[in-house]
């Protein structure tokens, strides 16, 4: 319509865009970092700094490498004494080393995923001992697992307690993702 390309049109919004930007000078106290699917400078993902208690983000690194984020955390992170992240070695490894030890917390999301994910393995393992009907049924039913209990259908709790009734450790996995969730 206007005779102008898309990339002209996104070169201009940055040129402008940038000058608006206000650089990120001291980090607070309590900082969020996770990595993020993007396509800036050629790489693949890019690294958030987020301030979890204002919900705002604060920076975003041109990638998810240790030395870059460790580099930016030595210059801005002296008043940091939390960092919420998931439990990425080389995050945990760049914080460490460029703050000197601060509270480091898992995200709720991550530690979520690992709860279950263990009890997927758990159902996986002890499934194989079912007879071939039950096995192949309770794969076929594993949503029943992750569902909360108060959202299951009478056929649902029924299968439920089925296969929980079958396996100690797997009721036991089960009990531990009601607790926690």
């Amino acid at each position: 319509r206007f005779n102008t390309s898309s990339t002209t049109v996104m070169r201009r919004f940055d040129d402008i865009s940038s000058s608006m930007l206000e650089e990120t000078k001291e980090l607070p106290e309590v900082i969020a970092i996770d990595e993020y699917k993007g396509d800036a400078g050629g790489e693949k993902y890019q690294t958030i700094i987020a301030d979890p208690i204002e919900r705002k983000p604060l920076e975003i690194l041109k990638d998810r490498k240790k030395t870059t984020l460790k580099e930016y955390l030595k210059q801005h992170g002296d008043k940091v004494k939390i960092v919420v992240m998931d439990m990425s070695q080389s995050f945990k490894a760049a914080v460490d080393q460029a703050l000197g030890g601060p509270v480091i917390v898992a995200d709720r999301f991550h530690f979520c995923r690992y709860i279950y994910w263990a009890l997927e393995q758990v159902r996986r393992k002890t499934q194989k001992s079912f007879h071939d009907y039950d096995r192949k049924k309770c794969k076929r039913m594993r949503h029943v697992f992750y569902k909360h209990q108060e959202n299951l259908s009478e056929k649902q709790r029924w299968y439920l307690e089925h296969y929980l009734s079958k396996s100690d450790y797997l009721r036991k996995a089960y009990q531990l993702k009601e607790e926690y969730r």
